[in-house]
């Protein structure tokens, strides 16, 4: 087999044509191939496909000297060769998102039979608690958007784009097929999944893991830990202590009160740069418009996405993330009296809006050099988004208006997809100095690039402040943290950034363990939860 790229056609039905002209072969010596994947090549005036295929040909040497033809790589997960140290427990995963559904994945068809603690509900109860939230503004602060089965991901669009380079990437978005997701994702550069179509998912992924051996505990969550001579040897989950001598911590985010206990017990932890900002609001159609221009009515290519990055004059970084084409924007809190916003689209995008997370890098220049100062900074920002809402409606400020420092009277065309309301305020107001002139700035410069970013009528929402963690938990080349016996990963432990460096990150702290530990066919540990 060998892999062909830039193959570039207007339709799919013209792939065949235009690979076989590429090779300069005839079409019998092109015994088979497959679409390894597809992205749109909109540079010139004519919009085209660009495709990346895999063949088989009759004489694979004499075209290996082509240009954008290489051998086939083998893309087949394996697994690591099991270890050959005694695991008297089994082995404990503290979270369910992505790194800790993808921890458990492996270490359950490795046949390690991991428990799962997961301090929110199953996904089945945790949607109706998030819609509660959603209808009449009640939180439970211990089952939201970021808490529970599916961790944020789950509420989030479902997006598996990634720069990661990582050969795991392809083992994540086959499995995620085998789960329910449509096959596209293994094709398309932007795959997506959606979030009504992600929580069917998730579940099936929760039953396989049951099926080769795991163990769940919903609505439990790490309250402490012990330890022996550096090692981890009991953690307390809910009121019951057990033994564990072996714990991935793929916590999330969020989980800021887990992160604060087990630095009070020993674990080193670093303030790690992160950003915060506000989510921003279009009409898709506009969207459609000026990204698409005469192509803004193509089904092939709607809706239409953005990704926009400046270097302010403060040298802060300003960029545009996790863009939900036909998306909402959505409360986010996890923590009562703290206000939080996200966004989503589900599996068709078919909303009127578009939106995005437009952020602002923030370190500690911004927030000091003490541990947690960072979270603090975070935390006081939430409470004060919240107050200056008055309760869990959003802070929204029209853009054109934000730079111009006054508080929005009325909207234009874009209304806001927020479920719980508004509240009309000035972020100038909200964000330090340094965090509005680099807003400001960059929203002058996309309004150039993109005519009408601006002054479409786009709105701000606030406060978007959980992209990313604002701590790193230290781990060696053997993904353990200074004790012995906790492999911290995924986001929350500041190691990834989005579904898919969540779930590769997530195999890796699978593979730390069964490369040391044998594998056993009983494991009789029982827990109580």
């Amino acid at each position: 087999m060998i892999r062909v790229f830039q193959v570039k056609c207007a339709y799919e039905n013209e792939v065949e044509a235009q690979l076989i002209k590429k090779l300069h072969i005839k079409k019998e010596d092109l015994l088979g191939y497959t679409i390894h994947r597809r992205s749109v090549d909109a540079r010139h005036q004519k919009v085209l496909f660009s495709y990346v295929i895999d063949c088989s040909l009759k004489n694979e040497k004499k075209v290996l000297k082509h240009k954008d033809v290489q051998p086939c790589p083998d893309e087949t997960y394996h697994f690591v060769s099991s270890g050959t140290r005694i695991m008297n427990t089994r082995p404990v995963v503290v979270g369910f998102g992505p790194a800790g559904m993808f921890t458990s994945l492996i270490l359950a068809e490795a046949g390690y039979q991991p428990i799962v603690v997961e301090r929110g509900s199953m996904v089945s109860l945790r949607k109706e608690k998030v819609d509660t939230f959603w209808q009449t503004g009640k939180l439970d602060p211990e089952c939201n958007v970021q808490f529970g089965e599916g961790g944020a991901g789950a509420f989030s669009d479902g997006k598996l784009t990634t720069r990661s380079k990582d050969s795991r990437a392809r083992k994540v978005l086959e499995e995620l097929v085998d789960f329910g997701a449509k096959e596209d994702i293994l094709i398309d550069a932007h795959p997506h999944i959606g979030t009504d179509a992600f929580l069917k998912i998730i579940e099936n992924c929760r039953k396989k893991i049951i099926d080769l051996g795991g163990t769940f505990y919903f609505d439990t969550c790490l309250k402490d830990i012990k330890t022996k001579q550096n090692k981890l040897a009991e953690i307390k989950i809910n009121d019951t202590w057990i033994p564990c001598e072996n714990m991935i911590l793929t916590i999330g985010h969020s989980a800021t009160d887990t992160i604060r206990m087990l630095h009070q017990n020993g674990v080193m932890m670093e303030n790690k740069p992160y950003a915060i900002g506000v989510r921003i609001e279009h009409k898709q159609e506009y969207i459609n418009r000026a990204m698409l221009k005469d192509y803004a009515t193509d089904p092939r290519l709607i809706p239409a996405r953005y990704q926009l990055t400046h270097t302010a004059s403060n040298n802060k970084g300003v960029y545009t993330f996790c863009m939900c084409p036909g998306g909402y924007v959505i409360p986010s809190s996890s923590s009562k009296e703290k206000l939080v916003v996200n966004g989503m689209s589900y599996a068709s995008r078919s909303g009127e809006n578009a939106n995005s997370a437009l952020l602002v890098q923030v370190n500690e220049e911004d927030y000091g050099n003490e541990l947690f100062a960072g979270l603090q900074y975070q935390e006081d920002l939430e409470i004060k988004a919240y107050h200056m809402a008055g309760d869990y409606k959003v802070c929204l400020q029209l853009a054109k208006d934000y730079l111009e420092n006054k508080v929005s009277v009325r909207l234009d065309d874009v209304k806001p997809t927020y479920a719980l309301g508004y509240q009309f305020v000035d972020l100038n107001e909200l964000f330090d100095p340094a965090i509005n002139q680099a807003l400001h700035e960059a929203l002058i410069v996309f309004e150039k690039r993109v005519p009408g970013f601006v002054s479409e009528g786009a709105l701000l929402s606030a406060v978007e402040s959980r992209s990313s963690s604002s701590v790193r938990i230290i781990r060696d080349h053997d993904l353990q943290s200074n004790i012995q016996g906790i492999y911290p990963g995924g986001e929350g432990a500041g190691y990834a950034g989005g579904i898919m460096t969540s779930a590769i990150d997530g195999i890796k702290c699978a593979e730390s363990i069964i490369c040391q530990y044998q594998k056993h066919d009983t494991m009789k540990q029982k827990t109580e939860g």
